[in-house]
């Protein structure tokens, strides 16, 4: 793959073992828009936060609320989520071969991104707790960005900040939402296998499915 110019990765379960309790975050959001009066029909710890996002939207603009409570209502659930993610900071643990890819990606001379639906604050800090600094030429977080994953917006942004096309990058992550972020972005997409989630019934289109991070050494 000597076309391949830069690998952006998923930060949380990707690079890092999160300590973020995803499902008791979601309840919590959900819970917050139901108390503000989002029918409670209209969305599920099933679906994506973007999509709980949406669909909060357009029933709370279907029953009246004026763009700046919704700017306000959304806020809040911004808040919610960053201080799920700060909390969950000192559970993190870095992957024992995440330094290693890295550090070889980087002597091969390739560029390095990492894209997350985490808050920019978290992200920052997680990089700088586990050293990867050094290693990390873009970062786009969920506060950067209108859409996050699975929209392609963060990776189409991190594209533009790196000055590549769709075709000069690979894209890895541990997640069906990386997944779909990388095929409506048109970039190659490589699945970290992760047993926390249960990918059964769903349709993921990637390059190749890999246990060890260290496998995309030798893919590339």
């Amino acid at each position: 793959m000597g076309s391949v110019k830069a690998v952006i990765f998923d930060l949380d379960d990707t690079l890092i073992y999160s300590g973020i309790n995803y499902y008791g975050v979601k309840a919590s959001v959900i819970r917050f828009l139901v108390e503000v009066g989002v029918d409670s029909n209209a969305i599920s710890e099933n679906m994506p936060n973007l999509e709980i996002i949406r669909a909060a939207v357009k029933d709370l603009r279907s029953k009246g609320m004026s763009e700046i409570e919704i700017k306000r209502v959304l806020n809040h659930v911004d808040s919610i989520m960053d201080r799920a993610e700060i909390d969950s900071l000192g559970n993190a643990r870095l992957r024992e071969d995440s330094l290693e890819v890295l550090k070889s990606l980087k002597e091969r001379g390739l560029k390095i991104g990492i894209i997350t639906n985490g808050c920019r604050d978290y992200a920052t800090r997680v990089i700088e707790m586990f050293s990867l600094n050094s290693y990390v030429d873009v970062l786009v977080a969920r506060d950067d960005v209108i859409n996050q994953k699975p929209s392609p917006e963060p990776l189409l942004k991190a594209l533009k900040i790196l000055g590549f096309s769709a075709g000069e990058i690979i894209f890895v992550g541990d997640h069906w939402i990386d997944a779909l972020c990388a095929e409506r972005a048109g970039v190659k997409f490589i699945l970290l296998q992760n047993k926390r989630w249960n990918f059964e019934g769903l349709r993921i289109r990637a390059m190749a499915v890999i246990e060890d991070l260290r496998d995309i050494v030798r893919l590339l």
